[in-house]
């Protein structure tokens, strides 16, 4: 499933590169859950040139299947 959340952040990066701009900050919920898998509370995700980043402020829970970032994300905590 990893490979539809790259392909997904691979498009927005497209379309922002096509507007001018070098990065994108989303930090609605349910669009970090839509590129990232889940959308841990008060996470935001950072679409950069080459690398993505998912910042939150406690760590993702793991436990459950649904709830788990996007293995290839980066994350900051």
């Amino acid at each position: 499933m990893s490979e539809v959340y790259a392909a997904r952040r691979a498009r927005l990066r497209e379309c922002c590169n096509a507007g001018g701009s070098a990065a994108a900050l989303v930090s609605r919920p349910a669009n970090v859950r839509y590129l990232a898998g889940a959308a841990p509370e008060g996470a935001v995700l950072l679409l950069g040139p080459a690398e993505d980043l998912l910042v939150c402020g406690s760590p993702p829970d793991d436990r459950a299947p649904h709830a788990r970032p996007d293995e290839a994300l980066r994350r900051h905590v």
